[in-house]
């Protein structure tokens, strides 16, 4: 009943519905993004799994697609490219089918750190800001490098200061290309 109540209260609350969807760097810096953008006025669900890869996230990206939020930040790929993994573009397009009606669709980068996957992944996010005018690209990949306090020792993770400015690259990113 707990899970419904929190449905209920978000269908209530005011501003547009943003559904922001990753990986371990969102789900640590889920409070940060939460309350980023709840105080730009948007109404936010966060949803971050330590570990999970673009395609395991296909289910949860579908349940939450039915809603037909606003606008989504998907922030996915860092683990396909840790893996090496190579099954990641037929995912990533089933992911776009599912979020394409939203009229904005901001996707995060990976790093160019993690390998020649991410390299490919940022590829295809950016083909997909080229052809769609609701998709745009916020370079957390490389502002993150740019900027050491930001990442952890294992030069993946967001440190304390790297999520309070992922919440707020995402916030403007949003609110000025949308």
């Amino acid at each position: 009943m707990a899970g419904l109540a929190a449905w209920l209260w978000e269908d209530l609350t005011p501003g547009p519905a943003v559904y922001v969807v990753g990986d371990s760097i969102t789900w640590l810096s889920r409070a940060d993004i939460s309350r980023a953008l709840t105080d730009a006025g948007y109404r936010p669900t966060v949803s971050g799994t330590p570990g999970v890869k673009i395609g395991q996230a296909q289910n949860e990206v579908a349940t939450l697609a039915r809603r037909q939020p606003w606008a989504w930040i998907i922030e996915l790929g860092t683990n396909d490219a840790g893996a090496r993994d190579s099954v990641w573009s037929e995912p990533i397009l089933t992911e776009w089918a599912a979020i394409s009606p939203a009229t904005c669709v901001v996707y995060v980068t990976v790093s160019e750190r993690a390998g020649p996957v991410a390299l490919q992944v940022d590829t295809s996010i950016d083909k997909l800001a080229a052809s769609h005018p609701n998709v745009h690209v916020l370079d957390w990949g490389t502002m993150e490098y740019q900027n050491p306090a930001w990442v952890t020792a294992d030069g993946i993770h967001p440190t304390t200061q790297g999520q309070a400015a992922l919440a707020e690259l995402e916030t403007q990113e949003l609110h000025q290309a949308c």
